[in-house]
């Protein structure tokens, strides 16, 4: 996602130029992003299962894929094996830059969190400044950064990675990811529910959590890349509606049950979010593999990784200013919120993709 620590690998290997299906992806993927966080706003404040309680349901599990198919996208770029990566460029140039952007957007956004508690308050307490310090210095970071907490795991085990898909064939390949997909997608659901739920002891220690799960997601990226163009697009689509159908009812009907939103089947590493990142990126190759990159898809791509990492700033603001789903219908308010916010974080980048060494590591 972010065009500096990638600008190398965004060349398609084997047309040396843009993939036109990760430019598609990314695209989709950002504006999933920013649906996700739009609806998330208010839209879950009032009555469990009213109107406007479902419907930012609905606009947050359309795309609820966001963040999985970024690290699908990572996968298909860096782990082909004809790619130059060593532990030595891991090191020396993914994990800084990465690491760089991380640490200098968290202090961005406490020292955002700052100036609006004095702008409130008029006051700027001591206490609130060493729990400021605390939150960077410990990775008790904006939420949303995650990703960047993340990603650092993946670029550091992306040799070893790398190492299994330039060796294995395609019946290890299938059983890698097979087993990923039993203990990284589905185990860590079903576990919630009994019987598993009653298991103790080792074997409930058997699931994988979201952060070793993206390397999986990884690999399936390198997969749909490399053999995802067999399958017609109709196929990608019919896994995106199964996944967004297990998303979206198997959330509703949980927490009407329990009258409360249920997240088990929002997670990143639920079946239905699965199914649906596996349908959105497989349809981008089945559809966009053998295209010239679109100019607009790959300006949105290029921006991808600057409206991530700003686009909070936008959206607390507005929201704070009666621009939510909390004040607002949330079935109109979120993709309107969503356009919103993409406008102004793609203006920021415009601005900052001018600055040469903010551009190279910031963004």
């Amino acid at each position: 996602m972010n065009e500096s620590a990638v600008k190398e690998d965004m060349p398609s290997l084997r047309t040396r130029r843009r993939s036109g299906a990760v430019d598609a992806a990314k695209t989709v993927a950002i504006f999933g992003t920013l649906l996700i966080h739009a609806s998330a706003n208010g839209g879950f404040g009032g009555e469990v299962g009213s109107f406007g309680w479902t419907a930012s349901l609905f606009w947050g599990s359309v795309l609820r894929c966001a963040v999985p198919v970024f690290f699908l996208c990572s996968g298909a770029l860096l782990l082909p094996p004809e790619k130059n990566v060593t532990v030595r460029s891991v090191w020396t140039k993914y994990i800084p830059r990465i690491l760089i952007a991380l640490l200098f957007w968290a202090a961005m956004y406490e020292a955002y969190d700052l100036a609006l508690t004095w702008h409130r308050t008029g006051v700027l307490e001591s206490a609130a400044l060493r729990q400021a310090v605390k939150n960077f210095l410990l990775f008790q970071h904006k939420s949303h950064l995650y990703y960047l907490h993340i990603i650092l795991l993946v670029y550091a085990v992306l040799p070893l990675t790398r190492l299994l898909t330039a060796r294995a064939d395609g019946r290890l390949l299938r059983y890698g990811l097979l087993l990923w997909a039993v203990l990284g997608i589905v185990l860590p659901t079903v576990r919630m529910f009994p019987p598993l739920s009653l298991i103790q002891g080792i074997p409930a220690q058997y699931p994988i959590n979201l952060t070793w799960a993206a390397v999986g997601y990884g690999v399936l990226g390198y997969v749909l890349r490399e053999r995802g163009a067999e399958r017609r697009p109709r196929f990608y689509v019919l896994l995106y509606l199964a996944g967004f159908a297990l998303t979206f009812l198997g959330t509703l009907e949980m927490s009407i049950s329990q009258d409360k939103l249920y997240t088990a089947f929002l997670q990143g590493t639920s079946p239905g979010v699965c199914l649906e990142a596996a349908g959105v990126y497989g349809f981008c190759v089945s559809v966009f593999a053998d295209r010239k990159p679109y100019r607009l898809t790959e300006t949105v791509s290029r921006a991808s990784f600057c409206i991530y990492l700003v686009h909070l700033f936008f959206l607390e603001n507005l929201t704070e200013h009666g621009f939510s789903a909390a004040v607002l219908p949330s079935v109109w308010v979120v993709p309107a919120l969503t356009m919103t916010v993409f406008a102004l974080s793609f203006a920021v980048w415009l601005v900052l993709r001018q600055i040469p060494v903010v551009n190279h590591y910031l963004i």
